[in-house]
């Protein structure tokens, strides 16, 4: 991993904008999947409900429109003639940032609870005390030992021209991110302890996932600490 000298301080701690990826064309499910319902609320709005423990303010990301959600909306941005995927949505959301840090969430992970969150913030919080063991993204390894980019808190100013270099070069893989970037990894033995690990990283992209997603909320419901 890259090395680098810079770190937070305490105060930029405290000032995390959250932003909820809601873009795209929804083609697999076949219908928006921001509007979906699960538990009594909207995929965005539980994902915007969800950052809302360890970022303030929260934004829409995406091409949306007033009735959808009550959240401000940042329109994705035109990069690139024929670029899709979650990068515009990720690259829109760091464009638009005003904070040192920033927290990321896809409306399309409903499982990922605050708890996920508060523990990977409390990693970029350690950085002030270490600044030479400092990150510019902290991501989160799934139980199958993958990268979760779509979870994540960035430092804007510095991942902002890889993610513009990937778009450029046509790299569209987020999964990429975690070795282009200079990454802290929130290993999943470090976070198993969690309640619901089994299922924070269900990604709801088809009509199955949503009927998953729907069973599992029946049978075991998160609690809603925020209501």
């Amino acid at each position: 991993m890259k090395q680098h000298d810079e770190h937070i301080s305490g105060n930029s701690v405290n000032l995390i904008e959250g932003f909820v990826l809601a873009g795209g064309e929804s083609r697999r499910m076949g219908r928006s999947k921001p509007n979906l319902w699960l538990g009594g609320k909207k995929l965005l709005d539980r994902a915007a409900n969800t950052l809302s423990r360890i970022a303030d303010p929260i934004y829409a990301v995406g091409n949306l429109t007033a009735d959808v959600t009550s959240l401000p909306i940042i329109k994705d941005e035109l990069v690139g003639s024929n670029t899709r995927g979650a990068i515009i949505g990720l690259y829109t959301a760091l464009f638009h940032a005003k904070t040192e840090w920033v927290a990321i969430l896809a409306c399309d992970l409903p499982f990922v609870n605050e708890e996920l969150l508060i523990r990977m913030r409390s990693i970029v919080e350690q950085f002030a005390d270490s600044p030479d063991n400092s990150a510019d993204t902290v991501f989160a390894e799934q139980p199958d030992g993958r990268i979760q980019p779509l979870c994540g808190l960035f430092r804007p100013h510095h991942c902002l021209p890889e993610v513009r270099k990937m778009i450029t070069e046509g790299n569209w893989r987020l999964q990429n991110l975690a070795t282009r970037l200079n990454t802290r990894i929130l290993n999943f033995a470090e976070y198993e302890d969690l309640r619901g690990t089994n299922r924070f990283f269900l990604n709801v992209n088809k009509p199955d996932d949503y009927l998953t997603a729907i069973e599992y909320e029946r049978t075991s419901p998160i609690i809603d600490q925020l209501d």
